[in-house]
């Protein structure tokens, strides 16, 4: 799944270039969600794929993250059923950054945890950060590990990445995670 997935770039790679049985796209804005569309009528005519019938594999939908998630109209969304899910958290405007004063995504994270396979699912977080803060991204961290706890799930991490500047020492960084069912002795 890619949540807030804009116009679709991402899952239509995934879609062309895996084997992913289903790829879902989640998308607010109109706008994107119809250059998604579009996108996805191309790939549905593009013979030169590595993955067959990757138009079949994706579908968009359009619609607040919170209201689709939690409304879950198409009993897509079922806890446990995604192995993967991509996540690039909305910026909260001034209240992101090493102030910490914002959310840091933890309505979507309490929302996307339990989506995931216990056994091992993986999510691409996408989050902010100062550029003091990396590569440990502690803040980050701490709040994943702390939806997870709440949810009765650990979580490791597999990766920190740069994924680019988004203002002067201001990066937004993936953090790879992966969620598993608590032991009695955790």
């Amino acid at each position: 799944m890619v949540l807030f997935s804009g116009v679709g770039m991402e899952a239509l790679q995934l879609a062309g270039r895996t084997e992913a049985k289903e790829i879902i796209a989640v998308e607010k804005n109109p706008v994107a969600a119809e250059c998604a569309r579009r996108g996805a009528l191309i790939l549905k005519r593009n013979k030169r794929l590595p993955c067959a019938r990757a138009f079949e594999r994706l579908k968009f939908i359009e619609g607040d993250v919170n209201d689709v998630l939690q409304n879950n109209e198409d009993s897509l969304f079922e806890p446990g059923s995604f192995d993967r899910i991509l996540a690039p958290r909305p910026k909260e405007g001034n209240l992101d950054g090493d102030l910490g004063t914002g959310d840091a995504g933890v309505p979507f994270l309490e929302l996307l945890v339990p989506l995931l396979r216990p056994d091992g699912g993986e999510c691409h977080w996408y989050d902010f950060c100062a550029d003091h803060e990396f590569p440990t991204c502690v803040r980050t961290r701490n709040t994943i590990e702390g939806v997870c706890k709440r949810l009765g799930r650990q979580m490791e991490v597999i990766n920190v990445a740069n994924a680019g500047s988004v203002a002067k020492r201001q990066f937004r960084l993936c953090m790879d995670f992966r969620i598993f069912a608590k032991t009695s002795g955790s």
